[in-house]
């Protein structure tokens, strides 16, 4: 209760310090127990931290530098238990030599439950949120954030903010995440935004590993808005998600639509035991979704545009398994410089031992209607495999569906 009315006060005492001298730093920090250990570092002002301990051996480092005048970080930490550490770095500064007035912020949370858990934050930039939440033994969190974007926390249609969530419960479960957002020029010198990062990582169980790697960066065209999600439970899981690129632009007829085209999406859920996931996106609108239920199931997905599509041409994958050591690999490829074509992709295995491969590309169009590749495979019992490799060009429309029910059943289907 104690830590809660101080952590409450440290809030809302933040405006008024603010009207009466923006450069000021505030810190509480309280512990309880035996050899505890917190080092708080602040500088230049508008940082705020609060830090608390109960337990034995705990260590918490704060560091925070403000570089804007009308900035701020803020950092809290929460620790019960015992040889917990937590360490935090912020430093909030301008995005560049223009816009020194920016009034951006960084803010960090972290909550340790039990013995020998560890969560690294490094945030540097403005615009940077991130929450970890540990429960359990010897778990290990890591996150790594920078944002130098102009653009608002939340734009007109997207913004340029980097938000992180970690959530690990059970033991020597592992989770990094690195998200980067900036603007860039292109080849002629014109400015293009970066956007925003979104991630969330949920962990239940022992030994499971996320890994998600985010970039918006602005060069070639405007950076992606990149949002991932990735859910584990049981043990020895793996999944790693990669996503970034560049789009040329909103398009699209509704608010809804234009998001969509600046948007990479995915989500990983995972149950059971050695099971693995990778995805791997770029040059938004592509949106995939990976289910996994049983044991060493393996889904590798990974969709690309070309560099000059606007992001309104999109790849789509939904992959599904059930049962015992699935695997399914699906690549999408498409050029498309004028935006319209889409490869679709989705599979479904129940059973044991069944394998899919789908790779699917699109050529370069030469008018619109661009042609489209589209591939739905299902597969219910044991040694089903499936092999599907689609190539348009000038329109051309490629479309298979493969359903097999039983075992021993093989089919191969390539359409150019």
């Amino acid at each position: 209760m104690r830590m809660m009315t101080a952590l409450a006060l440290i809030v809302a005492s933040a405006p008024a310090a603010y009207a009466a001298g923006p450069l000021k730093n505030e810190s509480f920090i309280e512990q309880i127990g035996s050899k505890n250990d917190a080092t708080i570092s602040q500088k230049n002002g508008n940082n705020d931290q609060a830090t608390f301990q109960a337990g034995k051996g705990n260590s918490v480092i704060t560091d925070q530098v403000s570089k804007l005048v009308g900035g701020k970080n803020t950092s809290g930490n929460v620790q019960v238990g015992k040889g917990n550490s937590a360490s935090t770095e912020q430093t909030n500064s301008p995005p560049n030599a223009l816009f020194p007035t920016a009034t951006f912020t960084n803010n960090s949370f972290s909550a340790q439950f039990g013995t020998k858990n560890n969560v690294i934050v490094g945030q540097k930039g403005g615009k940077n949120n991130q929450d970890t939440l540990q429960v359990g033994n010897k778990n290990e969190s890591g996150v790594a954030q920078i944002d130098k974007s102009v653009s608002p926390v939340s734009g007109p249609l997207v913004g340029a903010a980097n938000t992180s969530f970690t959530g690990q419960f059970g033991d020597k479960n592992t989770a990094a995440t690195v998200q980067t957002s900036a603007d860039g020029t292109n080849g002629i010198g014109g400015f293009e935004n970066g956007h925003g990062n979104t991630s969330s990582a949920l962990q239940i169980g022992k030994g499971n590993e996320a890994g998600t790697e985010q970039k918006s960066v602005g060069g070639k065209g405007q950076g992606t808005n990149n949002a991932a999600a990735t859910v584990q439970i049981g043990d020895g899981n793996i999944a790693l998600t990669k996503q970034g690129g560049h789009v040329s632009g909103a398009f699209g007829a509704t608010p809804a639509e234009q998001i969509a085209n600046f948007t990479n999406g995915s989500f990983v859920g995972q149950v059971g035991t050695d099971n693995v996931a990778k995805v791997d996106q770029r040059n938004g609108a592509n949106t995939q979704a990976t289910f996994q239920t049983g044991f060493a199931n393996q889904a590798d997905i990974n969709q690309k545009t070309q560099v000059f599509g606007t992001g309104n041409g999109a790849n789509n994958a939904v992959t599904s398994q059930f049962g015992v050591k699935n695997k399914a690999k699906v690549t999408q490829s498409m050029a498309n410089p004028l935006a319209v074509g889409d490869n679709n992709s989705f599979i479904t295995q129940v059973g044991g031992y069944n394998v899919v491969n789908a790779a699917q590309s699109v050529g370069q169009q030469a008018t619109t209607p661009a042609g489209n590749n589209n591939q739905v495979a299902l597969q219910v019992g044991y040694g089903n495999s499936i092999s599907v490799a689609q190539t348009t060009g000038a329109n051309v429309t490629n479309t298979s569906f493969t359903a097999q029910f039983g075992s021993h059943n093989t089919a191969m289907v390539s359409q150019k």
